[in-house]
């Protein structure tokens, strides 16, 4: 039988990969083939054992195979003769071969270190293996020195003076099976001569600087010791960096936080001193309150063009111009015009105060919708108060030639359609300031944007003179309490007329702050024409509110992880990116949920950091991407505090923060069924 007839009738073997359970080589079926003589008859193999027969197997693989069996395979003769051969072999490679497993890649970086006259200390680096388990160090004639290593170091003691040694260093899988091993030789001490147990010196000059609240770079001066070899860097006891370097930065770390940092050094024979530390204290995070813009408003409107005014706060040069939340420019004046609009559609202005440091204001939204192309209403002139009295105002104006009628508004809800002239507005409270809007309406039913005009009814001494400052002042006060407490327009406009009765003075400009928030919040700075409603629009959003109410919060939102669909106080929207679930964690778009409960939202993409105001109670919540402290800010109540949470992160360019942010905000009650993998957020 030829090797090509003997592979083709091993074939049903080839599958299989076979190892000699000495554990020295791998014995393929094609190996058998390989070995055999190429004549038919062959006097050499009369005789041999199956050790001999083995090692002349394996030599032609070119591995050593040392097999203890001692049969001996009979006289080979023509046709029975190998056949006989054959069947002895594969009974005696059958009972000596096991089926293989592979074993770990082999450790690097191995090195030997003699400490003393009787220690060598070993180090290298595991390998990455997946069913890597442990290591085992063994002499040149397969003495096993020490088993179940799982560091990446150890010192063998007990050795010899003035005496070279050869050690493997083996791997081992989670099965058992072991690498061929690496080898590395070293030379213990003689005793003659002394060894090194003098650790090198301290480093000097350790400092902390560019201290953040996340983050902080130590300095300084490595020792001069010849055998120096490295500095170790710990932080709060744990070793952290192993560096030639003179100085380490940390970062990720928590604000308004104690540290300690320690510095140790280690020689070349692994000397390692006491080391040098300093405390660090990791600064708080700050918020720089930006003061906002005062008095904007939309002072034109055209097909194409909108202009915006307002009056910069004292210490303020710049403003940041927005027009559906994109930048448009910075402008240091008063006003501003934004052109190349399209005609008859709304959009949302933002005025920011930008420092010189470049830190923002939350900002002040404007809406306006500009004109249509098809409209030919022009507005009113002359719009002036004719007279009134102390439940009742009369008013009058020109109207343009193109003009069929006008429409009456009063503080926003509308009031009544008239062809006239002049107009007289009943049922009003005494002592009460009212924003009165005419429109003005064409044939075909085109509406302006309207003129304004505030008028007063007469006061028969509702806050007369004689009350006395004090007691003046605490009511409007606790009339703006009620104001902001209900978001209701009447209580709203009970509250303006008392503040604008005040005197001039400090805490008449504190309440007329207040005020000014609430009117933002609540009534807002655009009116339908509709004579049902009143419409306020933030970041692009559109909530309807009815007459009688300044502003409604969502209260309740139902989320799915994963999908971009939800519901809104039970009506169906959809996000533009979608909860996740990361690393165990609920992760819910930030922004989506916060301007639904009456927060503004302000992003530093250079400090990446989320600043988060409510102006109706003055409440502020601060969040960086990628750090997990949550700082909250109380300013009504002089209060702040912070907390520990889930670092939020940024997916396809949006924040997404952990449920237990939302509680945070303003106490709304978060749920995740696991049943049916839903969010629930509920006030």
């Amino acid at each position: 039988m030829n090797k090509k007839r003997l592979r083709q009738w091993m074939a049903p073997f080839a599958t299989a990969t076979l190892i000699l359970n000495t554990g020295y080589g791998i014995l393929a079926p094609d190996a058998v083939a390989s070995a055999l003589p190429t004549e038919r008859h062959n006097s050499n193999l009369t005789g041999l054992n199956t050790a001999q027969l083995h090692t002349k197997l394996a030599t032609a693989q070119g591995r050593h195979v040392p097999v203890t069996s001692g049969t001996k395979v009979t006289t080979l003769t023509k046709g029975y003769g190998q056949n006989t051969y054959l069947n002895q072999m594969l009974k005696v490679m059958s009972s000596q071969m096991v089926t293989a497993n592979i074993a770990p890649a082999e450790v690097s970086n191995l090195t030997a270190v003699p400490t003393e006259t009787t220690k060598v200390n070993l180090s290298w680096t595991n390998p990455s293996d997946l069913n890597f388990d442990h290591v085992k160090v063994v002499g040149v004639t397969n003495d096993v020195y020490v088993d179940n290593i799982r560091s990446n170091s150890y010192m063998l003691s007990g050795l010899q003076p003035n005496t070279t040694y050869t050690f493997r260093v083996k791997t081992v899988n989670k099965s058992g099976d072991e690498s061929q091993g690496t080898t590395v030789q070293a030379k213990t001490a003689s005793i003659d001569v002394p060894v090194d147990k003098t650790p090198p010196g301290e480093v000097s000059g350790l400092t902390a600087t560019n201290v953040g609240y996340n983050a902080f770079t130590v300095n300084y001066i490595l020792p001069k010791d010849a055998d120096l070899s490295q500095a170790i860097i710990y932080l709060n006891g744990k070793e952290v960096q192993r560096t030639t370097g003179t100085s380490y930065t940390f970062s990720g770390l928590i604000a308004s936080t104690n540290y300690t940092v320690l510095v140790k050094t280690i020689d070349k024979s692994g000397n390692i001193s006491g080391g040098i530390s300093i405390p660090v204290t990791t600064s708080a995070l700050s918020v720089d309150t930006v003061p906002e813009v005062t008095g904007a408003s939309v002072t034109s409107v055209n097909n194409y063009s909108v202009t915006v005014s307002w009056t910069r706060p004292s210490g303020i040069s710049t403003v940041s111009l927005y027009k559906d939340g994109q930048l448009v420019t910075d402008s240091s004046g008063t006003s501003y015009t934004f052109n190349n609009l399209s005609s008859g559609q709304a959009y949302s202005f933002t005025i920011r105060s930008k420092r010189s440091t470049g830190a923002l204001s939350s900002g002040v939204r404007l809406t306006a919708t500009t004109d249509s192309t098809s409209s030919n209403s022009s507005e009113v002139s002359n719009l002036e108060l004719d007279s009134k009295s102390d439940t009742w105002i009369k008013i009058t104006y020109d109207m343009p030639s193109k003009a069929d009628k006008v429409k009456i508004y009063v503080d926003g809800d509308y009031e009544g359609t008239t062809s006239s002239e002049s107009y007289k507005i009943t049922d009003l409270r005494e002592g009460r300031w009212y924003e009165i809007k005419v429109v003005t309406v064409n044939s075909n039913g085109r509406e302006s944007s309207g003129v304004k005009i505030s008028e007063r009814t007469d006061s028969d001494g509702y806050y007369s003179s004689s009350s006395s400052s004090s007691s003046n002042y605490e009511k409007a006060r606790d009339l703006m309490r009620i104001a902001e407490n209900s978001l209701n327009a009447s209580d709203w406009r009970s509250a303006r007329d008392a503040i604008s009765d005040l005197p001039s003075g400090t805490r008449k400009s504190d309440l007329l702050d207040r005020l000014e928030a609430i009117r933002n919040r609540a009534i807002g700075t655009s009116s339908s024409s509709s004579g049902t409603s009143s419409t306020t629009t933030t970041s692009g959003t559109t909530s309807s509110y009815p007459n009688n109410a300044v502003s409604s919060y969502s209260t309740s939102f139902t989320l799915t992880p994963g999908a971009k669909s939800a519901y809104v106080d039970g009506r169906a929207t959809t996000m533009a990116q979608a909860p996740r679930i990361i690393n165990g964690a609920t992760m819910v778009p930030l922004r989506f949920i916060s301007e639904r409960i009456g927060y503004e939202v302000n992003y530093e993409k250079a400090t990446k950091k989320i600043i988060l105001t409510r102006p109706t109670d003055g409440k502020q919540v601060v969040l960086q991407v990628k750090n997990s402290t949550l700082a909250v800010y109380e300013l009504n109540n002089s209060r702040s505090y912070s907390t520990n949470i889930t670092a939020p992160v940024i997916v396809n360019g949006y924040t997404l923060v952990p449920l237990r942010v939302i509680s945070e905000l303003s106490g709304y009650q978060v749920n995740y069924n696991t049943a049916s993998k839903q969010i629930t957020i509920t006030k």
